[in-house]
């Protein structure tokens, strides 16, 4: 029996280009610039160059109250919010606004829930900037700080990341709100309103289009188990992904549920802060590799939502059944540490509050603790998100539109959004919610319909050219029947000026 070729996309065992130029000649060269700011004239020529077609183009519609609606809103103001925005000003349309509920510089894991060392991406792999090199992380990092560091550079460092985006957020003249939450959204008069709290303030603004940008929960929300949630004073537990004071558990006994890499990072932030933590999970051995590492391709990456129905189920199912452990680096540091305490292959029964400590009933002996920290990951559940909520009877999942065979089936899997092929959410029933192909969903909740398009930088190069073509197809296909009688105009016009 034959076996099939083996297609290795392991980045370690493909042939790479040589090198164009050496450091040295980058060095020398007289053309590169030697700021920030002769980075950021670059970048002026550079979107001035590639301007083409230069006019706006995008007809303005009227909003119930007199003012001029929105032609898209954007909620979630991270690197996929601002990504998106960037794609869209490149294509002239420059009636946008990104809101988000955080203050400046929290928006997104970066500066708030992201508590490794560097990101867990390669340094070069792209993806915010479009394709624009004076755009990109290593053209700001290597004016700053010069070529050879960028070579020395290992994995980009969480808080340079964060500095970038408020760079890139700056210097492309994003327009964003902070402070800013949707809370609910309906169609009206063809256009969509958008119930705003600003500063807590409410406000309604209308827009043609409205895209969800809102990352990990954006279509559903952390999972902490009941036996946590329940029994335990909320000041005595937190998710990965909220606040902790990692300073008030120095000298503390610290429980940690969840073998991923976040239970890892917030287990040794609070192992160096003083604390003795334990962390337990489930698998017998935590592997340091990240299976979506496999998928980090072209044809993956730019064309899963092109395959049919069940074989995009398949690779999802298939994803979902690898365990993902720490990276090799997080798991060195955390066995470093004499206070952090590994436990293999152990779970939790039950968790009891006793009035002043935490006892835990873990399969491989008792455990008393001060404090507990859920790196229990995260559920798609659009049941669970109030701005969506009023509107679950018309959002199509994917269990209404296709029906796995016997014994592969998925609630979670089912549970996610079924959207059409640029983002767009869909109906349950042809006909009954039509305006809701005007509701674009680049969350990562949109995995099981797009891939990896919308949930990290290997995919946001091909997501959002998809984004962004579904979005100006509707703002101009909507608007034919004007857009021809313009054309009309200009002809008639250009007739009489002949003449």
């Amino acid at each position: 029996m034959n076996k099939p070729p083996r297609f290795n996309v392991d980045p370690a065992h493909m042939p790479h280009l040589p090198e164009l130029t050496s450091a040295a000649d980058f060095e020398q060269a007289a053309l590169l610039p030697k700021s920030l700011h002769e980075l950021e004239l670059l970048l002026r020529r550079d979107l001035d160059l590639i301007r083409y077609p230069a006019r706006p183009w995008v007809i303005s519609h009227e909003a119930p109250d007199g003012s001029p609606a929105l032609d898209v809103l954007i909620v979630g103001g991270g690197q996929a919010g601002l990504t998106a925005a960037f794609g869209l000003l490149q294509q002239r349309v420059t009636n946008i606004l990104v809101i988000d509920e955080n203050p400046e510089g929290q928006e997104g894991p970066w500066g708030t829930y992201a508590r490794m060392p560097t990101l867990r991406t390669q340094k070069d792999v792209g993806g915010v900037d479009l394709g624009l090199p004076n755009l990109s992380l290593r053209a700001w990092f290597e004016v700053q700080y010069g070529r050879r560091a960028w070579d020395e550079l290992y994995k980009i460092p969480t808080e340079l990341w964060l500095r970038y985006l408020a760079w890139y957020r700056r210097v492309l003249g994003i327009p964003t709100r902070n402070h800013a939450k949707l809370v609910h959204f309906r169609p009206e008069q063809g256009l969509i309103a958008c119930e705003l709290e600003v500063n807590r303030t409410p406000q309604t603004v209308w827009a043609r289009t409205l895209v969800f940008a809102t990352g990990i929960e954006g279509n559903g929300a952390r999972h902490v188990p009941e036996f946590i949630s329940q029994n335990l004073p909320r000041e005595r537990w937190a998710h990965t992904q909220e606040p902790i004071d990692f300073p008030s558990l120095g000298g503390k006994t610290v429980a940690v549920l969840g073998g991923a890499a976040s239970s890892f990072d917030n287990a040794i932030m609070a192992a160096e802060h003083g604390a003795t933590v334990h962390v337990h999970h489930r698998a017998t051995e935590l592997r340091a590799y990240n299976p979506t590492g496999w998928a980090e391709f072209s044809g993956y990456l730019a064309h899963f939502p092109d395959l049919p129905p069940e074989t995009r189920w398949r690779f999802s199912r298939a994803f979902k059944r690898f365990k993902m452990g720490p990276p090799n680096t997080t798991m060195m540091r955390a066995r470093s540490l004499p206070n952090l305490h590994i436990h293999p292959a152990a779970h939790w029964n039950t968790v009891q509050f006793d009035g002043e400590r935490i006892h835990i009933d873990a399969t491989d002996g008792p455990l008393t603790a001060d404090f507990v920290i859920a790196g229990t990951g995260y559920v798609v559940d659009l049941t669970v998100r109030p701005e969506l909520a009023e509107h679950l009877g018309a959002i199509a999942t994917w269990r209404d539109k296709y029906t796995p065979p016997r014994g592969d089936e998925d609630e979670s899997l089912a549970s996610a959004a079924y959207l059409g092929p640029n983002f767009e959410m869909t109906e349950k029933s042809p006909g009954s919610a039509p305006w809701l192909s005007a509701v674009f969903n680049f969350s990562r909740g949109a995995q099981m319909s797009m891939g990896p398009m919308p949930i990290g930088l290997s995919g946001i190069k091909y997501g959002v050219p998809r984004l962004v073509q579904g979005i100006t197809r509707r703002l101009f296909v909507t608007d034919a029947p004007r857009y021809f009688d313009g054309m009309k105009t200009w002809q008639e016009s250009d007739d009489v000026a002949e003449k």
